[in-house]
């Protein structure tokens, strides 16, 4: 092979690497949870309706769940954090954010990468930094599994009581999704 066959070779390949970083990832399916505790006692509120995508392009990252979607097996209970999380006034909790690291699709292990960026909570948004696994199903399809924890307190928000126990002020929550590239 001569030498600009070689040269044109590797700028082929390099060029199919940089065209698949470039792709937007979408959520196809995906679940994003949390679970508060107190004294004696634990729960966990979910939702099954993760909405988000990931441009490897730029690394940006968009993630939200509405709050009316996430369910604790009480609706009493649910009510309650409606109305403490103003879910008229504020629908959805909001990640914006981007990747730290580089993401390497040629890599067939999970790889954990750090996003930076806005969290917004009850119409409050903080910056936070969160351990994001990614993992390379397919081609086509990558395996999201992130957690990280929170104090309510820090977005302005009361611990809620239960009888005169204060659920605690840490909450831990963790995100689990199939994102598919986008067509």
């Amino acid at each position: 092979m001569d030498k600009n066959a070689m040269y044109f070779l590797i700028i082929l390949l390099y060029s199919g690497n940089v065209a698949m970083n470039a792709q937007n990832f979408i959520v196809k399916e995906g679940s994003a949870s949390f679970k508060a505790e107190m004294p004696l006692n634990s729960y966990i509120g979910k939702s099954d309706d993760l909405q988000g995508t990931i441009d490897f392009k730029d690394g940006a990252l968009n993630f939200s769940v509405p709050v009316k979607s996430i369910k604790t097996d009480n609706e009493k209970r649910d009510g309650h954090m409606y109305e403490l999380v103003k879910a008229e006034k504020n629908p959805n909790v909001v990640f914006e954010g981007k990747l730290k690291d580089d993401f390497d699709f040629d890599e067939k292990a999970a790889q954990t990468l750090s996003a930076m960026g806005d969290f917004t909570l009850a119409g409050v948004t903080r910056e936070i930094t969160i351990p994001i696994e990614l993992k390379l199903v397919s081609e086509e399809t990558i395996q999201l599994k992130a957690s990280w924890s929170l104090l309510i307190t820090d977005y302005n928000l009361e611990r809620p009581s239960f009888t005169f126990i204060k659920v605690n002020d840490k909450h831990d929550l963790s995100v689990d999704a199939l994102l598919e590239k986008k067509k």
